[in-house]
């Protein structure tokens, strides 16, 4: 019971459907959700540990909202993560996980551009096909892990919120696999590289002030 009352909350604040400075108050959400205060208190202490919320004493829970500084940290550490995957699975892809790639990316260019919740899985099959046969299967389940992030879910749904976003991805990952076909390497990371840091800029607040790092073409050679 607990597990379903966290993923209801957390869904409900990644997408929008919470939105942030709302006062979750433990009554009042069992009462919503028809289930006791306990699995709503668990839940509200995971989500905070997660900072998707803000325990305040004597008053309850705040959602917070996506902060810079969580765009920044995420955006370091799976483009890490990430280029290391591409560097190992470059030249690895046989024929059967091209045509899927190619078909994850006709799915998301016939998909409602408007349904962010269908666009972030088909963004994420994409990019975790991609990476599939770097041959490290630890690296894989840190990189999922992360994808499944609820910090990373907010970001991505915020991006694949824009209409426009959508096309712009689909002509990435068109490029993306192109270079992969091809094993060309250091295209494949150049592209990469901009795809994510483009992604991450893009729901930074213009004022924030933080100049994502490292930036594209920085990328270090092996």
């Amino acid at each position: 019971m607990g597990i379903r009352v966290y993923e209801r909350l957390r869904d409900e604040i990644v997408s929008g459907g919470i939105e942030a400075d709302t006062p979750l108050v433990q009554e009042q959400v069992a009462e919503r959700l028809g289930v006791s205060r306990t699995p709503v208190r668990d839940a509200l202490n995971r989500l905070a540990h997660e900072n998707l919320v803000t325990w305040l004493p004597g008053s309850g829970y705040l959602v917070n909202a996506l902060q810079s500084n969580d765009i920044a940290e995420v955006y370091q550490v799976r483009q890490s993560m990430e280029t290391l995957a591409l560097r190992l699975a470059c030249g690895n892809h046989n024929q059967a996980q091209l045509t899927r790639l190619t078909a994850v990316i006709e799915d998301m260019a016939a998909a409602d551009p408007s349904d962010a919740a269908a666009q972030f899985e088909l963004n994420r099959t994409f990019h975790m096909s991609l990476i599939e046969p770097c041959g490290n299967a630890l690296l894989l389940r840190m990189i999922d892990t992360l994808w499944d992030h609820p910090v990373n879910r907010r970001i991505t749904r915020s991006y694949v919120h824009d209409v426009g976003n959508v096309r712009l991805m689909v002509s990435e990952h068109s490029a993306l696999l192109d270079a992969a076909r091809a094993g060309d390497e250091e295209r494949l990371i150049h592209l990469a590289t901009q795809h994510m840091y483009t992604g991450y800029q893009e729901t930074l607040p213009e004022d924030s002030g933080i100049d994502l790092l490292p930036r594209p073409g920085t990328e270090s050679v092996h």
